[in-house]
């Protein structure tokens, strides 16, 4: 009953925050707030976009210190990230308006980054600390993104070097991890440290962070009787990034990452097991850009290596898969008209080894056709602007697969925006077609199928936003219609094309500065699949608090509920069993406070109300657990 009682308080204050009619100025707003770039790759108004950009700012990450990257995204409209509060090493589904991992596009500082061995990228990879802001953008985006931005393009902005010449911070978190009902306290600690710096023309940041975690098994005990080995994670970040000035033209910057993580993990759903894999991820980019009077030419170049070590596993493997990528493209401004066009390359290839049947050394698996694929894609997109208020966002995209030929995908994206006092109105609709290329492994793996068909989407979506001071209210529809989807056949165990399907539903953002120092902000989301939506939930909602009680020290509340699911039972996987995982509801705390010029503490307390629940049928999921840290910086 106190539960409910809570859970109508949230909501009435979420609601409270949408429906406020109270009127105030907006005081020392950054006008950077307001602009988005992930829409159409140039810096626009908000109230210029065709669509409903997110935006996790600096000051949203500042307040979550302790969290994770998925943490923040997770509470974005329309987004579910599966296995997000389970074990730190679980994997990750991201499942945006209905759709699967592979439907995601992950971009670091505006630049894809794709392992060809899952055909996404895993966020488990990124410290938040290392993170400046997040946009993401949902609906299909191939015409800018190519294959795979289906449903969402995720663009994660990494920290710069500031002002001076030497700058550095150091931090830590130490806190508890644990499940609902263990008598055991397991441990978490993090670790961050950085330096940064400009002298002249020449620029620098160095950083490097890690995390620990014990104290829980993946596996839930089904019997409440049994002990299950803990599954600890393990994981290291390091990141160098090098800029320089040549000319008031001409700049490039440069970037080296080494990303790794161990990580235990069981055999099956409620399951014990004694398995281990360590995953390594490479990165270099080369971003060089000369600025003429009326716009840019850029030519970004990435290599992305990504190491597998699953040696010490039921199933003894190792793989490895490289990504390279060149973008090539000119921005100009005509004025109310912004053209990009470009050409975009990947290559991706792969190699993996395991024990065939019958045999005790690892072994080159030989492929039926070289695991390779290269896309080269010309892609021309623009931006339209008026003064009278109408916008359009157009553009065409030519994916030329070397398996799977041509495709052709466009958007067009019109808006019109009215002008009120201290605000605007404006109505939005698009259309949008999106194409997904198999993976290598989809094609040629024990569990591929070279004979797949590619995966076709289009998307419609409209809506209308209201802003008024501080105070924003949109709605969002969106139907998608998906050909050739790609399922896991249980029976001939390999991956099929299994059919069409449609998936529509509904978003809905509000947010609200109630006072000067209190602030309110929730969403909805409604999904329908005719598909069978493993671990997607028909509805979501997120609420938060936040509240300034002076300049230096902030407190959030932070509330997430989440409808039932259905899941699979692959215990006996010739005879796979459907099953319903129970909603449940998520209460989160957190507190930070500046302690002097430099120092500053933060605190959070997760899963307030010690909520037992399954995110994956069969793996356990994160009780209520603290943590308390600390960064300084001189």
């Amino acid at each position: 009953m106190n539960k409910q009682w809570m859970l109508a308080g949230v909501c009435a204050l979420g609601l409270l925050g949408s429906a406020y009619a109270q009127e105030k100025k907006e005081q020392e707003k950054r006008e950077e707030l307001d602009e988005i770039v992930i829409d159409s790759r140039f810096k626009i108004k908000k109230e210029n976009s065709g669509k409903i950009v997110h935006k996790i700012t600096p000051a949203v990450i500042e307040q979550n210190k302790g969290k994770t990257v998925v943490d923040l995204i997770n509470r974005v409209a329309g987004i579910e990230i599966n296995g997000n509060t389970s074990v730190f090493g679980q994997n990750f589904g991201y499942f945006v308006r209905g759709g699967r991992s592979n439907e995601v596009v992950i971009l670091i500082d505006g630049l894809q980054v794709v392992n060809p061995l899952q055909n996404n990228f895993d966020l488990r990879f990124i410290d938040l600390e290392q993170v400046e802001s997040i946009e993401i953008s949902k609906g299909a985006s191939s015409t800018l993104y190519g294959s795979g931005a289906a449903t969402a393009v995720i663009d994660i902005r990494m920290k710069k070097a500031k002002e001076g010449t030497f700058n550095a911070s150091v931090g830590a978190f130490l806190g508890t991890n644990q499940t609902q009902d263990s008598d055991e306290i397991g441990s978490l600690i993090q670790t961050n440290f950085g330096i940064n710096g400009t002298s002249g023309d020449f620029n620098y940041l160095v950083t490097f962070s890690s995390i620990e975690a014990d104290g829980m098994s993946a596996a839930r005990d089904e019997t409440i009787n049994q002990t299950f080995n803990d599954d600890p994670f393990r994981r290291n970040n390091f990141d160098i990034r090098l800029g320089y000035k040549f000319s008031d033209k001409f700049n490039v910057k440069a970037t080296y990452t080494i990303n790794n993580f161990n990580n235990s993990f069981d055999s099956d759903s409620f399951t014990d097991g004694n398995n281990r894999s360590r995953e390594t991820n490479y990165r270099f980019s080369l971003m060089p850009e000369y600025r003429y009077e009326k716009g840019t030419v850029n030519v970004n170049f990435a290599h992305s290596k990504f190491d597998v070590d699953r040696v010490n596993t039921s199933f003894p493997a190792t793989s490895n898969g490289n990504n390279y990528m060149i973008d090539a493209f000119v921005k100009h401004n005509f004025g109310k008209i912004k053209l990009i066009a470009g050409i975009n390359f990947q290559n991706n290839e792969i190699q993996t080894f395991s024990i065939p049947f019958g045999a005790t050394e690892l072994t080159e698996t030989q492929f039926a056709q070289d695991p390779k694929t290269t896309i080269t894609d010309p892609y021309a997109n623009i931006v339209y602007i008026s003064e009278n208020g109408f916008n359009v966002n157009a553009g065409v995209r030519m994916n030329n697969h070397n398996i799977y030929g041509n495709h052709v995908v466009y958007n067009f994206n019109p808006s019109y925006r009215f002008t009120n006092d201290n605000g605007y109105t404006r109505v939005f609709g698009s259309y949008s077609t999106a194409f997904i290329a198999p993976s290598i492994q989809d094609l040629f793996s024990s569990f591929g199928n070279p004979e797949l068909l590619p995966q076709e989407s289009s998307t419609i979506e409209f809506g209308a936003e209201y802003k008024r001071n501080s105070f924003t209210l949109n709605a969002v529809f969106f139907s998608r219609d998906v050909e050739n989807i790609i399922i896991f056949n249980s029976t001939l165990g390999k991956l099929v094309n299994g059919g069409d399907t449609k998936i529509n539903g509904i978003e809905v953002n509000s947010s609200y500065d109630i006072l000067e120092n209190l602030a309110v902000n929730a969403n909805y989301t409604y999904t329908k699949n005719d598909d069978a939506a493993i671990r997607i939930p028909k509805n979501k909602f997120n609420a938060g608090v936040s509240y300034g009680l002076s300049e230096k020290t902030n407190f959030a509340l932070d509330y997430q509920y989440v409808s039932d699911r259905d899941d699979s039972d692959f215990r006996n996987f010739l005879n796979v069993q459907n099953v319903t995982l129970d909603a449940y509801s998520l209460l989160d705390f957190s507190a930070t406070h500046e302690l002097m010029k430099g120092v500053t503490l933060f605190g959070n307390v997760t899963n307030i109300l010690n909520e037992d629940y399954q995110e994956i049928f069969g793996f356990s999921t994160r009780g209520r657990n603290y943590k308390l840290g600390f960064r300084f910086q001189f």
